[in-house]
Order: structure tokens, then C-alpha cells, then sequence
């Protein structure tokens, strides 16, 4: 019994691999403690904001926390660098004594593991703006599967672990998923719980679940330890979804916050929301409020982008909000290797200032029963060697984790699926 107590201690002190509780670290690895709050707030969601502050001689960073029930709250932290740290919580309840804590210290050590994305640190954008690279200069080719609705019930944890056991075999080394409002289905149906509930148990997304988000971090972590980068979107846009409509910034800027509280600490991306407008690429509308407080509060400063059709403008005066420009093509295999889809490309590769492009949605496999391999192909080598820094794919079924009964996806016409394939298939 003795033996087992002190177990259960030692593996709540070291947690899960790469991602330590204990007072030391590892480079790049996950450092996560908790606080508890000397007042119980009616929502303390709403209510507050809790930051820790790491600092290493000169350097700082300023890392969101986030609420997990009743008066806790929990950082994540992936130290850039070894050596000592020292770190401070604080909130703007100044008067909340368990919030506003005495400095502490933080011992990082080297990474020890084989794991590509940690031994090599977060993925960048390249010093010359052309491609990826991790943070110690290691090249990083994006090739993203598109799992938008995988943090779904439909798709059951054994088959989260089987579908990235079969796409980490293929080569895939990013995946594209939504964690957040989700298109196509009604923002709150019940086919969106996950094993926690539902991501938010209010119409205005002013009442968080953390239970959905643990068992989301689950996901991610299982992601991270296959080698696979999430690409994080955290909401969408389309007019007949449309987060910000439904919303409004406030609530759309609160959600991204715990989004960067709970996975910054991860490797990521970016995704700011899908098919958005594209003047959010340089600074207009209200998407672009949105994209500025991501960009201010990410202490990592992890590459984002949003999902358009078109690449950015590229004219005098622009802000640019974006690291890395996503540009769509066309869903009809027809127009999909057309001349016209692929200078959406070409086009957004000439502009200036420079970044990495890449195709970001096209033509998926099998979607709408066309786009085949042979058309695959064509799509993938046309826009790698036109000078593409990637390519993301996708396939029926496995985008909107379809499964017998429920396929998890509503088409143009009156709202019928486009598809009826299951992730399986897929």
C-alpha cells in the first residue's frame, strides 16, 4: 500500500510525458502548476483575468492562466531556454491574496526525450519569410490532414488514437481542427459534446466547461506526442455559421484567451477562425480586433493565420495581422486544378511583405464523391513546386468525423450532407 501511495505521489509530481508538474522542467517541455483563489467568484470566467509571469534575467513572458473549477487555476508554461527561471502569479482582483503570489523559482534542464517537436522547439516562420522552421533552425515542411469536427463525440477516443496512428504513418505532421463553435451544425447541438459536454454552457459563451477542455487537452497532447502539430481554430466564420454575428468580439476574444491559457504551451498553430473575410489579413473588420489581442497575448508569438479563400492584399498601408498566408482553392475537381485556382497561389507568393503561402483548403478527397488520388496528386505537386511552404489535405469523412447514423455535415442544397463517408472511410 505504502508502495502504491508513493506512485500515485511521484506521477502526480512528474505527470504525462513532456509535461511536468514537478519545480523542474525541461526545455520546451510543459511546466504546469495550479493556484487556488482566496475568493470564490459568482464566474470567475467572466469575472477576472489570472497571469504568471515567467522571467529569465531580461526576458519575460507573460502566460495566461486558466480557470478549472471552483478556485483554481492552472499555467502552462514551455521554458524556451535552460537554466533558472523565476515566475509570479498575479490578477486584476489585486485584493485576492492566493492570485497575487510571492515569487518562485523554476530549475529547466535539457530535453531528454526523442520527441522531433521538442528536441527541435515550436515551429516559426523562417528568417527569410519563405518556410518553417523550428527554433533551432531545423526546416519544417507543413503537411496537414483536416479533421475540423475530431474533438467530437463521433469520433471516440479509440478511434482519435487510431486515426493519428494511421495519418502519423502517411507523413502527416499537422492537423487542422476546430476547438470552438464549429460550422455546419447548430453552435450548441448535442453532436458537439464531447466526453466533457459541451465547450460552453452558455448561449453567449459566458460560461466555460473546463471538463470539455480536459478531455480536449487529451486530444492535443496526444497529437504533440506523435509528432503531429495542432492547428488550432478557434471559431468560424461562414455566413450561415457565423461565430462573430452570433457572439460578438468580446465573447469570440474570451474564448481565444483560454485557447492560448490551456495549448500555447504546446506546439502549435494558429488558425484565427475559418472562411472569414479576407480584409482580416490586413487589419479590417472585426475579425481584426480579434487577430491583434491573439497576436498581444500569445507569449510565444506562435505563426497565425486565418482561413480565406484569397491571399492577402498586399497594398501600401496594410496590417498585417497574419505570419503566414492561407489561401483556399475550389471544391470542384474541375476548377481545382484550373490555371485561375492556382494563381491564388502564385499570386499571394508575390506579395510583399514576404511569408510562407500554402493551400490551407481544396478539393477533398472523395468530398461530394470526386477529387480522387490522381487529382490529389496533381493539387499537391502543382502548388509545392510553385513555391507552396506546404500543403494541407483532406477526405470525406475524416473532416467532419462522420459515423454510421451520423455524418456530421450539411451541404447547400436545403441542408443535405455532401457526404454520407465515415472517418473510416475516409
Amino acid at each position: 500500500m505504502l508502495l502504491r501511495i508513493l506512485f500515485l505521489v511521484v506521477s502526480a509530481c512528474i505527470g504525462i510525458t513532456g509535461y511536468s508538474r514537478a519545480l523542474d522542467a525541461e526545455q520546451w517541455a510543459v511546466f504546469e502548476t495550479s493556484f487556488t483563489s482566496s475568493v470564490k467568484y459568482r464566474n470567475a470566467f467572466t469575472e477576472m483575468e489570472v497571469n504568471v509571469v515567467f522571467r529569465q534575467g531580461e526576458k519575460q513572458w507573460k502566460v495566461p492562466a486558466f480557470w478549472t473549477g471552483d478556485k483554481n487555476w492552472t499555467v502552462r508554461f514551455a521554458p524556451p531556454f535552460q537554466g533558472k527561471y523565476t515566475y509570479r502569479v498575479e490578477c486584476t482582483d489585486k485584493a485576492n491574496s492566493g492570485l497575487n503570489g510571492k515569487e518562485q523559482t523554476l530549475s529547466v534542464a535539457a530535453y531528454k526525450g526523442d520527441n522531433q517537436l521538442l528536441k527541435h522547439g515550436f515551429v516559426q516562420v523562417s528568417p527569410d519569410k519563405g518556410y518553417f522552421t523550428h527554433e533551432d533552425g531545423t526546416p519544417f515542411l507543413w503537411l496537414a490532414d483536416t479533421w475540423w469536427k475530431c474533438l467530437c463525440k463521433r469520433m471516440t477516443w479509440v478511434g482519435f488514437q487510431e486515426l493519428t496512428a494511421d495519418r502519423k504513418a502517411k507523413g502527416f505532421n499537422v492537423v487542422q481542427i476546430v476547438c470552438g463553435p464549429y460550422p455546419d451544425e447548430n453552435f450548441f447541438a448535442p453532436s458537439l459534446e464531447n466526453e466533457g459536454g459541451q465547450p460552453y454552457l452558455a448561449n453567449d459563451m459566458s460560461v466555460v466547461n473546463p471538463k470539455y477542455f480536459d478531455y480536449a487537452d487529451r486530444r492535443f497532447r496526444h497529437l504533440v506526442d506523435a509528432g503531429i502539430v495542432p492547428a488550432i481554430v478557434g471559431a468560424w466564420g461562414r455566413g450561415d455559421c457565423n461565430s462573430m454575428e452570433k457572439f460578438g468580439a468580446v465573447n469570440i476574444k474570451r474564448h481565444w484567451r483560454y485557447l492560448i491559457a490551456r495549448y500555447s504551451a504546446y506546439p502549435v498553430f494558429w488558425i484565427l477562425a475559418g472562411e472569414i473575410a479576407d480584409e482580416t489579413k490586413w487589419g479590417k473588420g472585426p475579425w481584426a480586433e480579434v487577430a491583434k489581442y491573439v497576436r498581444e497575448i500569445d507569449p510565444y508569438k506562435h505563426p497565425l493565420t486565418c482561413h480565406t479563400g484569397q491571399g492577402r492584399r498586399g497594398a501600401e498601408g496594410d496590417e498585417y495581422l497574419i505570419d503566414y498566408d492561407m489561401v483556399g482553392g475550389n471544391h470542384d475537381e474541375r476548377e481545382a486544378v484550373a490555371n485561375g485556382t492556382l494563381n491564388l497561389l502564385t499570386s499571394a507568393i508575390a506579395k510583399k511583405p514576404a511569408m510562407p503561402v500554402l493551400c490551407g483548403e481544396t478539393c477533398y478527397e472523395g468530398h461530394m464523391q470526386q477529387g480522387f488520388g490522381d487529382v490529389q496528386r496533381h493539387i499537391l505537386w502543382r502548388n509545392m513546386l510553385s513555391g507552396a511552404a506546404g500543403h494541407t489535405y483532406g477526405a470525406a469523412g475524416v473532416w467532419h468525423a462522420g459515423v454510421e447514423g451520423d455524418h456530421g455535415n450539411w451541404g447547400a442544397w436545403d441542408r443535405q450532407p455532401y457526404d454520407w463517408t465515415t472517418w473510416k472511410q475516409g
